[in-house]
C-alpha cells in the first residue's frame, strides 16, 4: 500500500518536525489519559500523538482539513468553530493547541475555551510564533511580504512575547510550568524562503491571490491539492538534503532565542482568582 501523502509531505516538513519535537519533548505521560489535540490539520501531528498513548480526539476550524485528517486517522476527529469548542467542561486530562493562535481574533477567548474543557489538574501545551518586530527573522517576513499587517497565511497578529504568553495563561487560570522556543533563524529562512518561492509560483498563475489560495498550494489540505502541485514537491524532495542541512546550521547558535514558543501549563487543583487581561 503506498504510503499516504500527509505522510510523505511531512516527511519533507522542516519547521513541522521542529514543531512536533518540541511538542512531545513537552508532553505527559499518556496513559489512561482523554486528550484533545486542536490545530490537527491533516492528521499527521495527531497520527504522532496517538503513538504516545491516550485516547486523543483531534481537531481543526477547516472543513477540508479534517476530511483528510479523518482519511489518514479513520476516527474521532472533529470540525471546530473560531469561539466555542463543543465539549463538556473538564472533558480532557490534556489539550494541545498546535499554530492557530495567531490566525483567531478572540484568543484569549479561545484559550479560556481551551482551559474549560480542561479537567483540573490537566496539562495544556500550546505552540505560537515569537511576534517581537525587531528581530532578523521578522524583518525576513517583512521583506516577503508574510507579517500579519500584509494579511501573511491570514495572521491577525504575528505572535507573542513571553511576557504576553505568560500573562494569556494566567489570564484563563492556568499556572506556566514550561515556555521554551525552538525554529531559530536558519530554519527560519528556509521556511520563509520556500513559501516565499511558492507564493511567488501561485502569483506568476494568477490563483495566488487570496489566503485560501496560497495556502492550498504551500500546504495542500487534500489528495487532490496535493497532486495539483506533484511536480513541486518532486523538486522540493530533490532539494531537501541541502534544505535540512542549512536548518541544521541553528544547533551552532543554542544559546540564541528561536522564533516558535512552546508552553506548557496546568490547570491548577484549586482555581485561583482570575487577574484582569
Amino acid at each position: 500500500m503506498p504510503e499516504p501523502w500527509q505522510i510523505r509531505l511531512y516527511r519533507r516538513s522542516i519547521k513541522k518536525k521542529e514543531t512536533m519535537r518540541a511538542v512531545l519533548r513537552l508532553l505527559p505521560l499518556l496513559e489512561g489519559k482523554r486528550c484533545l489535540e486542536i490545530g490537527c490539520a491533516t492528521g499527521t501531528s495527531s497520527l504522532l500523538l496517538r503513538q504516545r498513548g491516550g485516547e486523543w480526539v483531534s481537531a481543526d476550524f477547516q472543513p477540508e482539513q479534517v476530511e483528510s485528517a479523518r482519511q489518514l486517522l479513520g476516527e474521532r476527529v472533529e470540525l471546530i468553530g473560531k469561539r466555542q469548542l463543543p465539549f463538556g467542561d473538564g472533558a480532557f486530562d490534556i489539550v494541545v493547541g498546535l499554530n492557530f493562535l495567531e490566525h483567531l481574533h478572540d484568543d484569549v477567548g479561545f484559550v479560556r475555551e481551551m482551559a474549560r474543557v480542561l479537567k483540573t489538574g490537566g496539562h495544556f501545551l500550546l505552540t505560537c510564533p515569537d511576534g517581537d518586530s525587531s528581530r532578523l527573522g521578522f524583518q525576513l517576513k517583512r521583506a516577503y511580504g508574510f507579517t500579519a499587517r500584509s494579511g501573511g497565511f491570514g495572521h491577525v497578529r504575528d505572535g507573542y512575547s513571553r511576557s504576553e504568553l505568560e500573562n494569556l495563561v494566567s489570564a484563563v487560570g492556568l499556572e506556566l510550568e514550561s515556555l521554551e522556543s525552538y525554529s531559530r533563524i536558519f530554519t527560519e529562512f528556509v521556511e520563509n524562503s520556500l513559501n516565499y518561492v511558492y507564493h511567488r509560483s501561485a502569483n506568476h498563475r494568477g490563483d495566488g491571490k487570496g489566503t485560501r489560495s496560497f495556502h492550498g498550494d504551500t500546504a495542500p489540505a487534500s489528495l487532490s491539492e496535493f497532486e495539483a502541485v506533484t511536480w513541486k514537491y518532486r523538486a522540493y524532495a530533490g532539494a531537501y538534503p541541502l534544505l535540512r542541512g542549512l536548518s541544521l546550521l541553528d544547533r551552532v547558535i543554542p544559546f540564541s532565542e528561536g522564533y516558535m514558543f512552546a508552553v506548557r501549563a496546568r490547570k491548577p487543583l484549586l482555581p485561583a482568582a482570575l487577574p484582569r487581561y
